[in-house]
C-alpha cells in the first residue's frame, strides 16, 4: 500500500488517532465580550456565553505563505486596522477559528471548536473554520489529507454538522435558517479555498451537503 495513503487511513478511520497540537491564540474574557457583542450587533441574540453547536464547516486559507504569520493574524484579541474590508462594519472581535492547517499538513487548534469564532459573515454561529496556510495554487497535498482526516473527525465529534463549504460559497446560506447576518450591506467576496482544493474534499467526504446555491 502506497505510505501517504496508509497514513491518510490511520487517520481516517478512528477519532482518537488524528494528531492535533495545542497552539492557542489569545482569548481573554475581553475577547470573549467582544465576540458576544459582535452577536447581538451582527445576530440580534443574547446568548450568556460564546458556545455554539456546529452544523457547518467552513475550509479557508489564510493568503498568506507562513505558518507564524497566520498565527499572528489571529492572535491579537482586536481586530487589526488593516482589516479595513470590514473593521468599518465591525471593529471589535478580531477573526478567529479553531484550526489552521500548515503547508506541511500539521493541524493546529487555536481555540477551542464549540467557541463562536469570527471567520464568515452570517455564519459564524452554526459554523466551525479551518484555515490552510497560503492560497489557491500554494495548498499542499499533506494540506488535502489533513483536511479530511480533520472534517471526519468534527463530523464524529459532532453529529450536528451536515454541511461542508468552501468561504467562497458562504453567501449561498443567505435564505437559510443558518443564515442571521442583520446588516444586508455587509457582504465580502471570497474565493477561498479553490475549486480544485473543494473537489478533494468532496470526493473524499460525500456525505456532507454542500452550500444550497442556486
Amino acid at each position: 500500500m502506497n505510505k501517504s495513503l496508509l497514513i491518510f487511513l490511520t487517520l481516517f478511520t478512528t477519532l482518537h488517532a488524528i494528531d492535533i497540537v495545542q497552539r492557542p491564540i489569545h482569548f481573554s474574557e475581553t475577547r470573549k465580550a467582544l465576540t458576544l457583542q459582535y452577536i447581538g450587533t451582527h445576530y440580534g441574540l443574547t446568548p450568556k456565553d460564546i458556545t455554539i453547536t456546529p452544523k457547518v464547516i467552513i475550509v479557508h486559507y489564510t493568503a498568506i505563505p507562513t505558518l507564524q504569520g497566520s498565527f499572528e493574524a489571529f492572535d491579537a484579541e482586536t481586530l487589526p486596522s488593516s482589516r479595513s474590508d470590514i473593521s468599518a462594519k465591525s471593529a471589535s472581535a478580531n477573526v478567529s477559528v479553531p484550526y489552521l492547517i500548515d503547508r506541511d499538513g500539521t493541524i493546529y487548534q487555536l481555540m477551542p471548536d464549540n467557541w463562536m469564532g469570527r471567520h464568515v459573515i452570517g455564519l459564524n454561529y452554526s459554523s466551525i473554520g479551518i484555515e490552510n496556510v497560503g492560497s489557491d495554487g500554494t495548498l499542499t497535498k499533506a494540506q488535502r489529507q489533513a483536511n479530511i482526516a480533520l472534517i471526519s473527525y468534527l463530523k464524529e465529534k459532532y453529529p450536528t454538522i451536515e454541511y461542508l463549504v468552501p468561504h467562497s460559497d458562504y453567501r449561498c446560506f443567505e435564505k437559510s435558517s443558518l443564515w442571521l447576518e442583520q446588516d444586508k450591506n455587509y457582504r465580502t467576496e471570497k474565493d477561498d479555498p479553490g475549486e480544485s482544493f473543494m473537489q478533494t474534499l468532496y470526493q473524499a467526504l460525500p456525505a456532507f451537503k454542500k452550500a444550497p446555491c442556486p
